[in-house]
This record gives structure tokens, C-alpha cells and sequence, in this order.
């Protein structure tokens, strides 16, 4: 697992990206990771609403692009002084998703830190968000609420394919100091046809040899496995629901601070593979999310 030595936090100063800042501080301090806030600056969003403001004030007062920088340019040097981390300013031009793609794409940046809509606390996607979790090149931290302390149980949706083993090695990297929850949903009418092919096929071990029971083998080698690189014991369940349903009331009833899911996508094809499962579990939990590529 590549260690995580460089954070980007998008922030545009609302609400939303100040929580996605806080939590972002935290984990540099607990990766010893340098730490870059990223603000995209829309000219042409800017251009469509100087009509609405006073052009005489505007004449007095620096262009808005100068005060960002200024204003973004002070927050990272207030919070590189308070807590000893390097902390750097990066301002780009462009539409938001596109300019942060772009700068984090061009940056090897090992984590990016977002906040889930400009109001945290709030169920759904902002724009900005549902487009930048389209197609991440590298895992995205969606963040919902602003006060941010150590994550202190994370569930990791997994599905033993290739994506999901990557999205559980990195959440326990992520967060060595949670409780994990390894969580595998098998939908009854899947486990009972996946059975019986099997069974057909004599793949089965015995009689009593079940999808979920073969399914509970391989998590819980994985969970011992993973167990060795954190600070508690990896807990490994295997569900009965639809996907979906039994990854948010499972992140519901633990309570889950996090969601670590795999986004299993690339190219073309990436916003529609996204568009099941993570994608039902971003729009439908108010916990945090974690998108692993």
C-alpha cells in the first residue's frame, strides 16, 4: 500500500469545503502528509454575475480572483501555524470539477479530500461533488460534517472482486485507528442461483456448503489479513440484502463513521458502474464516504 504523503482539500470556503478542510487536517497530522488547498476559480461563472453587484464598489476593491488567492493564501498559512504541517495554497482557473481533476491528475495526489455539498449534514450529492466521483484517478473522501475527530468505526463494502480488496487495504491504511467492517451483501436470489450453478458444477466443498458460507471463508482470511496493519481486529460479515439497502442500515446500526466502497469503473463505461451501488450509498448515507478507484 502506497503510504498517503500528499492531501488535496478542494475548498471554495463554504460551509460544505470547510468541513472537508478540518477533516483533512486531521489525517496529514496522522499521515505526517503535506497538505495543499485547492480553489478552482470559475471566471466564467464570475463574469455572468457582475451585473447583479455595484460596479463602482468593484472599481474600489481588488479583482475577486486577487481576494481569493489572498483569503486562501491566509487560511493555509493559519493552519500550517497552528498545527506544523506544510500547508500550501494552489489556485487554479476553471470550471470546479474540471480544474480539480486536472490539478489532481497532474499532482500524483494520494488522497482528495471534498465536502459532499456546500450545506453539510444533508443528504445527496452537490454538482461539483457527483462529478468529480464520475471518474477519480485517485480514492476521494467525500465529507458530510464539519467538527472532525478520528473516524472510530469504518465500513468497507466489498465484494472479494480486485476494486474491493483495494478499497479495504486503503481504508485501513487510511484510518489505522478505527474498527473495520468488512461487509459482503449477497442478494438471496443471487446466493441461490450462484448455488446452484455451483452445486451443478460440483464446485461446492460439501452438502452444506453455501455461497455465504464459502463467501465468510475468503472475508475472513482478508480481515485477518488486514488486521496486521491496524489497531484493532477486522470484523468480516456477510449480509443478506440487496446491496445497497444492507451496506446503509449496516452503516446505520453500527454507527459507521465512514463508507469505504470501490468505484469499479474506468473510462466510458466509469459514471454508469459507479451509478448501483456507491452511487445509491453516497446519495442515501450521511456518513462519510470513501471512493477507491
Amino acid at each position: 500500500m502506497t503510504p498517503i504523503r500528499n492531501i488535496v482539500v478542494a475548498t471554495d470556503f463554504s460551509p460544505g469545503s470547510n468541513a472537508a478542510v478540518d477533516r483533512a487536517v486531521l489525517l496529514a497530522q496522522t499521515h505526517g502528509a503535506s497538505l495543499r488547498l485547492l480553489h478552482a476559480f470559475d471566471v466564467s461563472a464570475w463574469h455572468s454575475l457582475q451585473g447583479v453587484f455595484d460596479p463602482h464598489r468593484l472599481a474600489r476593491e481588488p479583482p475577486p480572483d486577487v481576494q481569493i488567492q489572498r483569503r486562501l493564501t491566509e487560511v493555509a498559512a493559519s493552519l500550517a501555524a497552528q498545527t506544523g504541517l506544510q500547508v500550501e495554497a494552489r489556485f487554479t482557473v476553471g470550471k470546479a470539477a474540471s480544474a480539480i481533476n486536472a490539478y489532481v491528475n497532474a499532482h500524483d495526489t494520494a488522497l482528495l479530500v471534498i465536502g459532499s455539498r456546500p450545506e453539510p449534514g444533508l443528504l445527496g450529492l452537490g454538482s461539483t461533488a457527483s462529478r468529480l466521483l464520475r471518474s477519480p484517478t485517485c480514492p476521494v473522501l467525500t465529507v458530510r460534517w464539519g467538527h472532525a475527530r478520528p473516524y472510530a468505526k469504518v465500513l468497507v463494502a466489498v465484494d472479494l472482486g480486485a476494486d474491493a480488496m483495494r478499497a479495504a487495504t486503503f481504508a485501513v491504511a487510511g484510518f489505522p485507528a478505527a474498527q473495520h467492517h468488512l461487509v459482503l451483501a449477497l442478494a438471496p436470489a443471487l446466493e441461490r442461483a450462484a448455488w446452484l450453478q455451483a452445486l451443478a458444477q460440483e464446485e461446492l466443498a460439501g452438502p452444506d456448503d453455501s455461497m455465504r458460507a464459502q463467501a465468510l471463508r475468503q472475508l475472513e482470511q482478508l480481515a485477518l489479513t488486514l488486521t496486521r496493519q491496524t489497531q484493532h481486529p477486522v470484523i468480516a460479515e456477510v449480509l443478506e440484502d440487496s446491496p445497497a439497502r444492507a451496506i446503509l442500515e449496516r452503516a446505520a446500526a453500527l454507527p459507521a463513521d465512514c463508507v469505504a466502497v470501490s468505484h469499479h469503473g474506468q473510462g466510458a463505461g466509469a459514471e454508469r458502474l459507479l451509478g448501483s451501488m456507491a452511487q445509491q450509498v453516497l446519495q442515501h448515507t450521511l456518513r462519510d464516504v470513501l471512493v477507491v478507484p
